[in-house]
């Protein structure tokens, strides 16, 4: 197993006003799966993203990476196998999309250690495999959403992770943009054998995409199975405590979600 969860907790205030963000949340994350995280708004999807990514750390429980406790891991060794992309992008406006591109080889590098022609090597092919190369020497602030979360993507490829950790990555981007990022993410996890977990609101996309997915509802697990499973009609009423109405998709053997009237 890449990631082994077990009995993970986590909160937030003091007194009467501590909440529980999670609760005793176990789970496993296999080499290649590409797992979806849904699950209704608060309910502990991001934090659960950020305790594997360990931008949270006061946690309490056991998470294993490589069989490894978490907490062990040296900082860099980590980054070199996971990246986690958030759903907002970090202030780093006046940078070129090149030069934020090169931030993903830190993980590689000594300190004040210049970057190599092998190192501007895989920030090209990664500029390449995102289709942004044309933007390279634009700045960041004069991208579009959609451009900036590609950007983020390819920062991430530069880590040459083999795990990537995404916090909502298609909210507020267009139906093209979607559609793009989608279809690079399919990609990176059917083609490259990247390991893909991935925080979303999308129930469609979690079932089209993903090898699994799980629901996170009051900070606890309710739903852990297929796709397929998934979209049986009384798991999405749990979770979400609102009636869906289904469709039977035109080519695959799945159900999808369609506005209610």
């Amino acid at each position: 197993m890449l990631f082994s969860v077990s009995q993970l907790s986590i909160s937030r205030g003091k007194g009467n006003q501590r909440k529980t963000l999670l609760g005793d949340v176990s789970l496993s994350v296999k080499q290649g799966e590409y797992l979806a995280v849904i699950g209704p708004n608060g309910a502990g999807k991001s934090t659960l993203l950020k305790c594997l990514g360990r931008l949270l750390t006061d946690w309490t429980g056991q998470i294993l990476f490589d069989s490894i406790p978490l907490r062990q891991w040296e900082s860099k060794h980590f980054a070199r196998r996971a990246a986690f992309v958030q759903q907002s992008p970090p202030a780093v406006f006046g940078f070129t999309v090149r030069q934020m591109t090169e931030m993903g080889r830190y993980p590689h590098l000594k300190p004040l250690s210049p970057v190599s022609e092998e190192d501007r090597s895989i920030v090209e092919q990664s500029l390449e495999m995102m289709s942004i190369a044309h933007l390279a020497e634009r700045t960041i602030d004069t991208l579009s959403g959609g451009e900036l979360q590609k950007v983020q993507l390819a920062t991430a490829l530069t880590q040459q992770a083999d795990i990537l950790l995404l916090d909502e990555p298609t909210t507020y981007l267009d139906y093209k943009h979607q559609s793009e990022i989608g279809r690079l993410l399919r990609s990176l996890n059917q083609e490259h054998g990247k390991t893909i977990i991935e925080v979303t609101h999308d129930v469609n996309r979690a079932v089209l995409d993903a090898t699994h997915v799980i629901a996170i509802s009051a900070g606890k697990i309710v739903f852990n199975g297929s796709p397929q499973y998934l979209m049986e009609t009384e798991h999405l009423r749990n979770i979400y405590d609102v009636d869906f109405q289904m469709v039977e998709h035109p080519v695959l053997p799945l159900k999808l979600v369609v506005p209610g009237l």
